[in-house]
């Protein structure tokens, strides 16, 4: 493991020390298109404050529609609506792939559909018609629609769920190609310290046996017999491209670990219960499949692993990560203290009070153990220090 890295706890800060935090932070999220695109929905919602009247009067106006008389069967009508539309659209998209001999029966089916739906609607207009509170809520939805149209929040709300797509599939890239080098990493470096004799030794990726919530990113095993024998496990890597989500998968892994070794008190078996395991344990054979081979993993596949001194699977885990600013909060928590800044319309750094009270909540949703702990833990253990591998 290399050090230092720069370290910006959160949780040992006083209320200067967040100043500073949240100043390193808005640096970075100026330049992030969501965070700006947020930022100024947020101006263009605190310019025009007839739009948070008009939002209530429209809260009011769908709480007092669901309690009203035709409110219940309303409601019934639209979900009905939505089904029918789904399969009227299946139906034709199905007509449009489908052979001339059996289009009649697709048309025979998609009319029918139709028929019900007019029906609905026909009904929906009469009960409409016939619940103020219904007529209520209709003038409302166009009340607000027409202003957030006109000062132009539909069409930067639009933006943003495409930068949130565009994001999510940039996302999506680069923690494959993280992986990739994980894998590299696995078998340039850590391979050579677990198994010198690399005779009958696979490292297998995405390794999850059938069971709920387990998943190892990769795991070094040897196949002491034959294909039909189960492997033995050298290790198991956790490979995440965010160090402020290594303790997340670490802690994770400590789950797995403790069931896939038969820890029965550490686990619920409710928890990992499956068609393939009934009992909620790791009790019998599961097989996982790579390049069209079978590799069969037992219960006691996993002895070598073992609690240490620290209380935790440590011997055999090894992590991959990413050099960068350790925060004290995992990245899905500082996704939401950026998106709570982004969007929060009274934001005021400057008024102690509001600091306070966002420096509170920030905390809160930190873990007992984050980041800085999982540095220390293994910067304080020389002899396996080696296993947290950081690039």
């Amino acid at each position: 493991m290399s050090d230092p890295l720069p370290t910006f706890d959160l949780r040992s800060l006083d209320l200067a020390g967040l100043r500073r935090w949240l100043d390193l932070h808005l640096a970075r999220w100026a330049s992030d298109p969501v965070f700006v695109q947020r930022s100024h929905i947020s101006d263009l919602r605190r310019a025009h404050p007839e739009l948070r009247t008009l939002e209530a009067d429209h809260a009011r106006a769908v709480r007092a529609d669901a309690e009203s008389e035709h409110g219940p069967r309303l409601r019934e009508i639209e979900r009905q609506l939505y089904q029918k539309g789904k399969a009227i659209a299946g139906l034709t998209d199905a007509l449009n792939r489908s052979p001339v001999e059996k289009q009649a029966a697709l048309v025979a089916k998609r009319d029918a559909f139709s028929a019900r739906q007019r029906d609905l609607e026909e009904e929906q207009t009469a009960l409409s018609q016939a619940s103020p509170e219904r007529q209520d809520l209709l003038r409302a939805t166009a009340g607000l629609e027409q202003l957030r149209k006109s000062i132009g929040l539909d069409r930067e709300e639009a933006r943003l769920n495409e930068l949130l797509m565009s994001r999510g599939r940039g996302a999506g890239r680069a923690g494959n190609a993280f992986e990739d080098k994980a894998l590299e990493v696995t078998r340039t470096r850590i391979l050579p310290t677990v198994a010198p004799d690399p005779t009958s030794v696979h490292l297998l990726r995405t390794v999850r046996l059938g069971a709920a919530g387990v998943e190892l990113d990769i795991a070094i095993v040897r196949r002491p017999g034959g294909p039909d024998e189960p492997v033995e496990v050298l290790a198991v890597v956790e490979a995440k491209r965010n160090i402020n989500d290594l303790t997340h998968g670490f802690l994770r892994r400590q789950i797995d670990l403790a069931w896939l070794t038969g820890d029965r008190a550490a686990c619920d078996p409710a928890e990992h219960r499956t068609g393939t395991f009934d009992t909620g344990h790791f009790d019998r054979p599961a097989v996982h499949w790579e390049d069209r081979q079978a590799f069969l993993f037992a219960p006691d596949s996993f002895r070598r692993f073992k609690r240490d001194a620290s209380g935790y699977f440590r011997d055999g885990l090894y992590q991959i990560t990413r050099a960068g600013p350790v925060w004290g909060l995992s990245g899905a928590a500082l996704a939401r203290v950026s998106a709570a800044v982004s969007k929060d319309e009274t934001w005021d750094p400057n008024e102690e009070a509001y600091l306070g009270r966002l420096f509170d909540w920030a905390k809160s949703l930190g873990g007992p153990v984050e980041t800085p702990d999982l540095l220390q833990l293994y910067g304080n253990d020389p002899e396996r220090a080696g296993q947290l591998v950081i690039l």
